[in-house]
């Protein structure tokens, strides 16, 4: 099996909530109407208009709070988003690094925001085939997320599946495996259960044991998965 026989991990962050918002601050100023609705106007896909108000928004914070401040990284952080819709991967790159020199700054280094930051800029990396770089990004995301969220958080799981594809692209089949597992034994331990979830980490379980020579366990997951989804499983 190739290489790129994996499905796509569902991940946690990336264009998903607005930075601002993810995990706090609970602390000082909240985020402004503006950057609300620049958020707003990128989940309409009305990208440019979303950046040119970003833009002020960026301006408007540092104005009040200084550079170093969570909601500067925050917009940073949602401005990257917006480059990346826009196919602008140098800029997003760039205003990613930025956000997460921030949030190290203004937070500390091994708080959530910045372990968002480092998910976001390990999957732009993989996206690129980037794998090399890829991989200490989540490595140092999953460890974030581990201590600051626990071991057996719905994003603890994401980030294992997103470090697993990354170490199968790798050419490392076994670790891949013990990653899927351990993601997995997560999902199917939460309440509610994510069936999508459960249903891609079987899969890519299928694959990389495929690709180990061991069709017995591949048919496994695949029994699994149609149990998951209802219905019957392959006749013996």
């Amino acid at each position: 099996m190739g290489r790129s026989g994996l499905a796509a991990w569902v991940l946690c962050f990336v264009l998903a909530a607005p930075a601002a918002f993810a995990d706090g601050p609970w602390w000082g100023p909240r985020a402004s109407a503006d950057h609300e609705l620049a958020v707003a106007l990128h989940e309409k896909g009305r990208h440019a208009e979303a950046l040119r108000l970003a833009e002020a928004v960026l301006a408007d914070y540092r104005r009040r709070y200084g550079s170093i401040h969570s909601l500067v990284g925050a917009i940073l952080s949602d401005m990257a988003m917006i480059h990346l819709a826009r196919k602008e991967e140098a800029q997003a790159e760039r205003l990613l690094r930025e956000a997460l020199a921030v949030y190290e700054k203004a937070e500390g280094p091994d708080r959530l925001h910045a372990g968002m930051v480092l998910n976001n800029l390990g999957w732009l990396h993989e996206s690129r085939g980037e794998h090399a770089r890829a991989e200490p990004l989540y490595r140092r995301a999953l460890a974030i997320q581990e201590k600051a969220a626990g071991p057996r958080s719905p994003e603890v799981a994401a980030l294992l599946g997103n470090l697993g594809g990354v170490r199968y692209a790798r050419g490392d089949s076994a670790e891949a495996a013990s990653l899927y597992h351990r993601a997995l034994e997560i999902l199917e331990g939460a309440s509610p259960r994510n069936t999508e979830a459960i249903l891609l980490a079987l899969e890519n379980l299928a694959v990389v044991y495929a690709d180990l020579g061991d069709s017995a366990k591949a048919a496994q997951m695949r029994a699994r998965m149609a149990e998951v989804r209802g219905a019957p499983g392959p006749r013996r």
